[in-house]
This record gives C-alpha cells, sequence and structure tokens, in this order.
C-alpha cells in the first residue's frame, strides 16, 4: 500500500518497470518489480537480489541513481523502489539525434564520459560491477546531467552471480571480450563499454555492429574496429588515445580503475580545448544544448573494406624467381601428403567422427534486445569442423553405374553461331582498401570510384591535424562521387585517401598538426633535396625529415599505392593561401610533368596557379609533389583557402576538370 502505480514504464530481462507514487512522502519513484517467473523459480537468486540492491542503495553519488527501498508485492513479487529521473535516456538522445543526422559535440561527450566514469568509481569502490553498461542505462536529467541506473543486476565480487551456469547477462555491443568468453570480470569491463558508448557518441555509430547478436559477440573478441580516427580526424590524439586504450581487448591493456580513465579524460578535455581552468570541478553539468551540434554529413561513409594487395614490384618479381630451398620444398611435400592422408581417411570412416566443442561458444548468451535479457546459444561446432565433414560425406557415398541401353542417336546438325558473350559490368565500387598502417598502427585506407585504366590519386590529410579541412574535403568528395559516380569518366579509377596522416593530434594552422606520432612532417620525408633536419616556413626543425627517406611508414604506404595505381595525377590538399593556390611539383628548376595538371585544376577552381617555393622565397626538403614530378608522374599541392576550410564548390570544379583533362 505504500507505492500506487501510475503507468508501466518499460520490461528488462529481470522486471517490470513502473512509474509509481510514493503515498507516504508524497513523490514519484521508479519502481522495478522482478517477473514473478524468476522470483518463483529460485529463492536463492532472490535473496541475492535483495542483497545486491541494498549494497546498490548505500551509494551516494549524484550520477548515480538513489535505491530508496527493497520490499515485496501483495503478490511477494521482490521490488527495488528508486529516485524517478526524468528527462530521458543516452539511447534516446542518440536515437533522435541519428534521426537529424547530427551528434553531440565533443564537450558533450567528454563531459557525458567523465561523469559516468566518476559513478563507477564509486561502484567499484563499493565492490559492484554494473556489468550491463549501455546508453539505455544512462538516463539524461533535464539539466543535462547523466545519471546511471540498473545496477541491480550487477555482481558484487567476492559474492555469487546473479547468472545461471551457461550463461551471461550483458548487451552484446557492450560487452568485453572477456564478458563473452564468459571469464570472470571486474571493473575493467564497465570501462570497456563506456569506451564502446564515447566510440558511439563520437562517431554516431558502434565499433562493431551485426545482424547478429553471435556475429556482434564474435567480433567483440576476434576483430578490430574501425578507428575512430578515420571518422573524426578532427579529434585530438589524447581524445584518440582516450578510447582506443578503453577498448583494448586484453583487461590488463585498459584502464586499470575509473580514476585513471577520468585523468585521460581530463586530459583529453584540455586538448580539445574545453572545459576551463579546472578539469576536476565535478559540478559542472553536461549541458545538451542542440545549439552546437555537428552534423553526420562531414564524417565519411566507410563502404564496405577490402584488403588492399599491391602488384608485385621488380625485386619482389626477382625474389619470387628465386628457386626454393630443398628443405621447404621437403616440408610442403609432407604437408600435402598430410593432408591427402586425412581426407582418404575421413572418406573411409564416414562424416560420423567427434568434434571437440567450441567452448567459448557454449559460454554464450545471446540477448534479443538492448535490455539485456538472456537467451541461451547452445554450443555450435566450429565451423571448420562442419565444413570438413561435407566432402567427407560426399566421397564415402558412392553411385553404381548403370550399362547404357542402346538408343536410335539422330546424325548430328550444323552447330548455330555462336552469339556474343554479354560484357560483365564493370566494379564501380565505392571499394575502401587498406594501403598501409601509420606509425601507431592505424590503417591507411584509400576509396576506389570507377573502373578505368587510368588512375588519379586525390590525397587529404597529409598534415591532418594542421589542415582538417583537407580531411573534410577529401570525405566530401567520396560522399559526392560515390553518389554521382557518372561523373567520373569511364576510363578514370578515382582514388581517394581521406587522411594520409590519422596519428597527427588536432592543432590546425600549428606545426604539431603537420607531425605523425615519431614526430616527422610526412611532406618533408620524401626524396628530393632531403635533409633529416627539414625546414619550415624557413625555420629548421629537428628530425622533422626522418631519419632517412621513405622512413616513414605513411610515406612508404603513398608511395607504393602510387606507383602500383600507375597514377595519371596526384592530388595533395594543404592550406593555406587566401585565394587558393596550386603548386606544381618540381624536384629541380622546373616542373617535368606537373604544369599544366596545377593549371588545369587551379583554372577551373579560380586558384592561383605558382611555384609556392618561389612565391614565399622558402626551401622546400622532402616534399612529396617534387619527388613524384621527378618520377614523371605529375603531382600538385592545393593549398586551400583556410586551415578548416574545404572551399567545395571550387574544389568540385577542381576535380572535375582533372577528371575530364586525365581521365578520358
Amino acid at each position: 500500500d505504500q507505492y500506487q502505480i501510475l503507468q508501466h514504464i518499460d520490461r528488462g530481462g529481470m522486471a517490470d518497470v513502473y512509474l509509481a507514487q510514493d503515498v507516504d512522502l508524497q513523490r514519484k519513484v521508479a519502481l522495478k518489480v522482478m517477473l514473478d517467473t524468476l522470483a518463483a523459480a529460485d529463492p536463492q537468486f532472490v535473496e541475492r537480489f535483495r542483497r545486491e540492491a541494498q549494497m546498490v542503495a548505500k551509494l551516494d553519488h549524484p550520477n548515480i541513481v538513489q535505491v530508496y527501498n527493497v520490499g515485496r508485492t501483495p503478490a511477494n513479487q521482490p521490488y527495488i523502489a528508486m529516485q524517478y529521473i526524468e528527462g530521458g535516456s543516452l539511447r534516446d538522445k542518440l536515437k533522435e539525434l541519428a534521426e537529424r543526422e547530427k551528434l553531440l559535440t565533443t564537450e558533450q561527450a567528454l563531459n557525458i564520459a567523465r561523469q559516468i566514469a566518476l559513478a563507477l568509481g564509486a561502484a567499484h569502490k563499493a565492490g559492484i560491477v554494473h556489468r550491463d553498461m549501455k546508453p539505455a542505462n544512462v538516463l539524461i536529467r533535464p539539466d543535462g546531467t547523466p545519471v546511471l541506473v540498473d545496477l541491480g543486476i550487477a555482481s558484487v565480487r567476492g559474492g555469487a552471480k546473479l547468472t545461471q551456469t551457461g550463461s551471461i547477462i550483458g548487451t552484446p555491443a557492450y560487452m568485453s571480450p572477456e564478458q563473452v568468453r564468459g571469464q570472470a570480470i571486474d571493473g575493467r569491463a564497465d570501462l570497456y563499454a563506456l569506451g564502446v558508448i564515447l566510440y558511439e557518441i563520437l562517431a554516431g555509430i558502434r565499433p562493431f555492429e551485426a545482424d547478429e547478436s553471435i556475429a556482434v559477440l564474435h567480433k567483440q573478441v576476434y576483430e578490430e574496429p574501425f578507428p575512430l580516427s578515420g571518422f573524426r580526424p578532427d579529434l585530438s590524439l589524447q581524445t584518440l588515445q582516450l578510447v582506443e586504450t578503453a577498448l583494448q581487448k586484453d583487461p590488463s591493456h585498459r584502464y586499470q580503475s575509473a580514476e585513471e580513465m577520468v585523468q585521460t579524460i581530463d586530459a583529453a578535455i584540455r586538448a580539445e580545448g574545453f572545459y576551463g581552468p579546472n578539469p576536476q570541478a565535478t559540478e559542472v553539468l553536461t549541458q545538451l544544448d542542440d545549439s552546437a551540434l555537428i552534423s553526420r554529413h562531414q564524417l565519411v561513409r566507410p563502404p564496405e573494406k577490402r584488403p588492399y594487395s599491391p602488384t608485385p614490384r621488380p625485386q619482389e618479381e626477382e625474389k619470387a624467381k628465386r628457386p626454393v630451398p630443398l628443405w621447404a620444398a621437403a616440408a610442403l611435400g609432407i604437408l600435402v601428403m598430410g593432408i591427402v592422408i586425412f581426407f582418404i581417411f575421413r572418406s573411409a570412416t564416414g562424416p560420423g567422427l567427434p568434434v571437440t566443442e567450441n567452448t567459448a561458444t557454449a559460454a554464450i548468451a545471446a540477448p534479443t534486445n538492448e535490455s539485456g535479457s538472456e537467451t541461451a546459444v547452445p554450443p555450435t561446432n566450429p565451423p571448420e569442423a562442419a565444413n570438413l565433414s561435407e566432402p567427407a560425406a560426399a566421397a564415402a557415398e558412392t553411385v553404381p553405374t548403370e550399362t547404357p541401353v542402346p538408343t536410335n542417336t539422330p546424325l548430328p546438325t550444323d552447330t548455330p553461331p555462336p552469339t556474343g558473350t554479354p560484357t560483365a559490368t564493370p566494379d564501380l565500387g565505392p571499394e575502401t582498401m587498406t594501403i598501409g598502417e601509420s606509425a601507431r598502427g592505424a590503417p591507411l585506407e584509400a576509396v576506389r570510384l570507377g573502373a578505368g585504366e587510368k588512375s588519379i590519386v586525390l590525397i587529404g590529410g597529409l598534415h591532418a591535424g594542421a589542415v582538417p579541412g583537407s580531411v573534410s574535403l577529401a570525405r566530401q568528395a567520396i560522399n559526392y562521387f560515390q553518389d554521382n559516380l557518372s561523373r567520373i569518366p569511364a576510363n578514370a579509377t578515382l582514388y581517394i585517401i581521406p587522411s594520409a596522416n590519422p596519428d597527427s593530434p588536432n592543432a590546425p594552422g600549428q606545426l604539431e598538426g603537420r607531425l605523425n606520432a615519431n614526430g616527422v612532417d610526412l611532406n618533408r620525408n620524401w626524396d628530393c633535396r632531403w635533409t633529416e633536419n627539414a625546414k619550415w616556413r624557413n625555420n629548421v626543425v629537428p628530425g622533422s625529415g626522418g631519419s632517412f627517406p621513405f622512413s616513414e611508414p605513411e610515406t612508404q604506404a603513398l608511395r607504393d599505392f602510387i606507383l602500383d595505381v600507375d597514377a595519371q595525377a596526384v592530388i595533395f590538399w594543404e592550406a593555406r593561401a587566401t585565394n587558393g593556390l596550386t603548386s606544381p611539383g618540381s624536384c629541380d628548376s622546373s616542373p617535368l610533368v606537373s604544369g599544366r595538371l596545377a593549371q588545369v585544376y587551379g583554372n577551373a577552381a579560380g586558384y592561383d596557379v605558382t611555384d609556392f617555393e618561389d612565391l614565399t622565397n622558402q626551401e622546400i626538403n622532402g616534399d612529396g609533389t617534387n619527388w613524384l614530378d621527378s618520377q614523371n608522374i605529375p603531382a600538385i599541392s592545393v593549398l586551400l583557402p583556410d586551415y578548416s576550410d574545404m572551399d567545395w564548390n571550387n574544389s568540385l570544379a577542381g576535380i572535375s576538370a582533372v577528371l575530364r583533362e586525365y581521365g578520358q
């Protein structure tokens, strides 16, 4: 009689949630009532539920929902009465923004993550692991404060778990690899889930998505997410490292405590230029102000990924012609013989050989929705074992042959002339291929559009942190041409590299934004007038040229890719020149093959056309366009009007002119 039910709010895997009125205290409460099937099935389960709810009630933190009371309904169902939060969940907010093609700002995202991490820190100190961290379990007050809820299914370290043997509780998209495997977990699993949430807020997409829950769980254990820098090159290195560390597969490589993660979030906030002089001020509220949202159109839409397999270089072909060593040939022969004997044996014995159970799969429970309800997944045989049984069955089955019966055979007739073979439709893309890795291991990707013989390469983000507009321009070009493939001549293939330097920190117009993770300027590392201590703005920057030409993995990847596709024209987007500028590559006194390319792009875009070194009286060491011109590959630098400006209309005019001139 203490609570009057006002309305049903939701049903999860363990309980119904109601909005109720506390009759005695005259306040609204959220009433979580355990499902009667669970309450009747296991009295010990009910007792553990009650004890853990009491422990949550002891927590006093502004970002954790308050538990008021624990009791039983007249029907003897256990319930928890807790603080009612108006304002909806973070999941509701993200869904609303997705429908509007918007994202929260970086400041909002980091402040939300910070306050959730503080809440987790308080829970972990009390011995409570949430185990089902997800946006639906983060409520947002009207003032923007995030509040962590649904700690009722958490396990208490050292106590019994709320799960049954053979299943686990959680939501696949946010579960840590050790949780998927059914291993013992601690607070680091919650920090992994928080990393997933932060990735989702910043990128507008979860790190791992698939149609089936079991596929998502497999990705959590065995696959790496698409690099956040590929979506958001505008983010600082500290923010990217924050998410990357939280998403490490091995718990020992993640943050070891919520407090440690909060410190890194504070560093990321400072690196992004937010939060004022006192990043430890916990009273700062997260304001979900829609006036400064980020458009999702600014993000790249990664097409289907395929590995890049470059054509062997002459040196590689020479290696391939070398004779195979005798020991290697012998080993190969033994391996082949073993495989043959294996299949002969299986053919003789049939498909009924025992197969070892995949114990990791047996422990997985696949929730049917984001509520975290348990659905046991039966143990399955490994795909490899299932595939091997099919040929064995086919080989074991012998079909008797019949003696043919003589028939009247008609005389042969003239065969009609063959008709023309239909021509296969070329694959115009888009296709994303990985062409290499950055110094920190982030994949370098190129998007192919078109299927002609003449390759044109557009490169953004050689100085991604210093010239974020070049990355935005490359992404806009990808989005535009994948929706307008007819604008690419039939004889042309357009390759667009959105970010050639994903490790560079966000620092528009600054030296640090030009450098990779090794402190090397990637446009001072090519083999034309190279020097280790290269100049920038006529000032020597020690070590900025790298230890030798092409010492950096990024420049190696770009060089090899450009040579492999036999590029007819290469364009690097840089900044800045007030009215825009196209500068032809030239390792010597004048361009060998790049002058015409600069004229074509510059005239169409309305940019000045001149040699940047002559114009500014600067000496450029190790420049990419200069080296490419020396290799008889037309290459230009296009200096955009500003560091963060992609100048889309003029840029599109320049790209289109180059396609007409070099792609016909």
